[in-house]
C-alpha cells in the first residue's frame, strides 16, 4: 500500500525545488511568457470582436461569441493553471493565480 502512494512521488519531486535560486531567472521566464501570451491572446480576441461585428443581427452571432467566451475561458485557465504549478504571481494582483 506504501508503494501506491509513492507512485506520484517522482512526479512531485520535480516540482519541489522550484523555489531554488536557480529557477528564479526560469520562473522570470516563464512568467513574461504567460504575460506576453495572455496579452496577444486578449489584442486576438478583440481583433476577433471586431471583425465579427457585422453578424451581430445575425443568427451566427452566438455562435461568434460563444467561440470567442470558450477560447478566453480555456487561456485564462490555462494561465491560471501554469502560474499555480510555477508559483508565479500574477502582475495584475501580485497574488498567486
Amino acid at each position: 500500500m506504501a508503494e501506491n502512494a509513492q507512485t506520484g512521488a517522482p512526479f512531485l519531486k520535480m516540482f519541489e525545488g522550484l523555489n531554488a535560486p536557480w529557477c528564479g531567472a526560469v520562473k522570470q521566464v516563464v512568467a513574461q511568457c504567460l504575460d506576453t501570451g495572455t496579452d496577444w491572446t486578449q489584442k486576438a480576441l478583440e481583433l476577433n470582436e471586431q471583425m465579427t461585428a457585422w453578424a451581430k443581427e445575425t443568427p451566427l452571432a452566438p455562435l461568434f461569441e460563444a467561440q470567442r467566451l470558450l477560447v478566453q475561458q480555456v487561456v485564462e485557465n490555462s494561465a491560471a493553471f501554469a502560474r499555480v504549478l510555477w508559483q508565479i504571481e500574477t502582475k495584475a494582483t501580485g497574488k498567486a493565480a
